[in-house]
């Protein structure tokens, strides 16, 4: 189940790419907050509600700009990013982090991981 997570080229089946989504939402979560805590720190705020709305902002940034790093990485490891299709699929992993956070922004890489590559997929155009 958690193996070759880091393999993004790798094809997974469904008990696979389960298993890529819980690690890799289990390391947006910890970037996240890292992000977070980072940003409430350094905003100089004068009371916790600052500093934690400060922090809740970064940490949704970049759970954003997370889920559409990862989804490019599978379409670029995966020689999917000639199909215009996929690439619409991998920035509609950013639109559901932007609405549900990793949650939803991982759903489509994890997905992704489960295609095979097809010889005219694979080639550029």
């Amino acid at each position: 189940m958690f193996k070759n997570l880091t393999n993004f080229s790798y094809k997974r089946n469904w008990k696979e790419a389960v298993g890529f989504y819980l690690a890799f939402f289990l390391v947006g979560v910890i970037v996240g907050a890292i992000a977070g805590a980072l940003v409430g720190i350094q905003s100089g705020a004068k009371t916790f509600d600052e500093g934690y709305t400060a922090g809740l902002g970064a940490g949704a940034v970049v759970t954003i700009v997370y889920s559409l790093a990862i989804a490019f990485t599978v379409l670029i490891q995966r020689k999917l990013h000639a199909n215009f299709g996929y690439i619409v699929l991998a920035l509609f992993s950013g639109l559901l982090a932007a609405v549900g956070g990793g949650l939803l922004g991982l759903i489509i890489p994890a997905f992704m991981t489960t295609r095979g590559i097809s010889p005219s997929e694979a080639q550029l155009p």
